[in-house]
C-alpha cells in the first residue's frame, strides 16, 4: 500500500519482470496527476502494474503509441494535443469516440497482441462528476459550454446521450473558420430530441442572454490553466443565472479565474480535478476490470497537495 515519508506517499509495491505497463502521453505531461491516481489504485488493489507519463507532441503521438505497443504496454491514455491523431493507432472505436473522432484511452482487447480499441471517456467522467455535485436531474437542465475543442465536443456529445435537451455552445470565430463542433451539433440535433445553438464568443449580448438561462455552465477550454492562471473565457461583466452550477475542466490551479467569478456571484462550482478522477475511474475499469473508488483517489490527490 502506501507509506507517508517526509510528506510524500510512498508506494511499497515491488516492480518486477511480471509488472504490466500503462502510460499517459501528451505535451506537456509532466504536471499530470494520472500516475498518482492509477499507481495508488494498483497498490490498493494489489495489481502488479505501473503507470508512467511520457512526453509526446502531436507529431510524435503515433510513433510513441507504436513504441509503447512494442514494449508490451497494456493500456494508454492520450491527453492534449494528440487525441485526434491517435485515432490511427486503434482498430475500433466506442460510440462516444465515433461522435467526436478523438480518443483519450486505448485498450488492448486481449493479451495475444490482438486488436486495440479506442475510447473517449472524458464526457462520461465529466458528467459523472456533475451528477455527484448536484441532485438535479440533468434532463431538465439547460447547459452552456464554452469551447470548441475535443473536450468541449465530447462533453456536448455525452450531454445529449445523458438526456440533456437544451444546450448552448459558445465558441470563437464561428463565422470565420470551420468548426467540428458545429458539424457535431448538427449531427446530434438530427438524431436526438435536443435543441443545440452555437453562438460566437464575440457576441457578448447573446452570450449574456444564454448565461442568464443556463443551469449548468461548463468552461471546456485550457484558458486559466497554469502557468497562465490570470486568463478567463468569460466576457467582462457577464452575469450567471442565480443558483447555476459552474464547472471548469482545468484542475491546475484548483480554483481558476472562471470559478472565482462564478463564486462571487453565488454559484456552486466544480473544479476539473473531479472530472479527472471520475474519468480515471472509467479508464481503470477498462484497463483492469476493477472499480476505482473515485472518492478515495480524490482524497489521495488532496493529501499529495498538502
Amino acid at each position: 500500500m502506501y507509506l507517508r515519508r517526509n510528506g510524500w506517499l510512498m508506494d511499497k509495491r515491488q516492480v518486477n519482470g511480471h509488472t504490466s505497463l500503462y502510460a499517459v502521453i501528451g505535451s506537456p505531461v509532466k504536471h499530470s496527476k494520472s500516475p498518482a491516481i492509477y499507481n495508488a489504485a494498483f497498490a490498493q488493489d494489489q495489481v502488479n502494474s505501473v503507470y508512467l507519463a511520457f512526453e509526446a507532441d502531436e507529431d510524435a503521438t503515433p510513433t510513441t503509441i507504436a513504441a509503447l505497443k512494442q514494449l508490451g504496454v497494456k493500456g494508454i491514455n492520450v491527453t492534449m494535443p494528440g487525441k485526434d491523431v491517435a485515432l490511427g493507432s486503434v482498430d475500433e472505436l466506442d460510440a462516444a469516440a465515433e461522435y467526436v473522432q478523438a480518443i483519450n484511452c486505448l485498450v488492448q482487447q486481449d493479451e495475444a497482441g490482438g486488436k486495440w480499441k479506442g475510447y473517449n471517456t472524458d464526457g462520461i467522467g465529466f458528467w459523472a462528476s456533475v451528477k455527484k455535485a448536484t441532485t438535479r436531474s440533468l434532463v431538465k437542465q439547460s447547459v452552456l459550454i464554452f469551447g470548441s475543442g475535443n473536450t468541449a465536443r465530447i462533453i456536448l456529445a455525452q450531454a445529449v446521450l445523458e438526456g440533456v435537451t437544451n444546450i448552448t455552445v459558445v465558441a470563437r470565430g464561428i463565422d470565420h473558420r470551420p468548426l467540428a463542433i458545429i458539424e457535431l451539433a448538427s449531427k446530434l440535433a438530427s438524431s436526438h430530441a435536443v435543441k443545440i445553438q452555437v453562438i460566437d464568443l464575440a457576441s457578448t449580448l447573446t452570450v449574456q442572454a444564454a448565461l442568464t438561462t443556463s443551469d449548468i455552465v461548463v468552461q471546456a477550454t485550457s484558458l486559466g490553466m497554469a502557468p497562465l492562471t490570470n486568463q478567463s473565457i468569460l466576457p467582462e461583466g457577464v452575469v450567471f443565472k442565480s443558483g447555476a452550477l459552474a464547472c471548469d475542466i482545468v484542475y491546475n490551479p484548483a480554483e481558476t479565474q472562471f470559478l472565482k467569478a462564478a463564486q462571487l456571484q453565488g454559484c456552486q462550482t466544480l473544479g476539473g480535478i473531479h472530472m479527472l478522477v471520475e474519468q480515471a475511474a472509467v479508464n481503470y475499469q477498462l484497463f483492469t476490470g476493477k472499480e476505482l473508488d473515485a472518492e478515495v483517489m480524490l482524497d489521495l490527490l488532496n493529501q499529495t497537495q498538502d
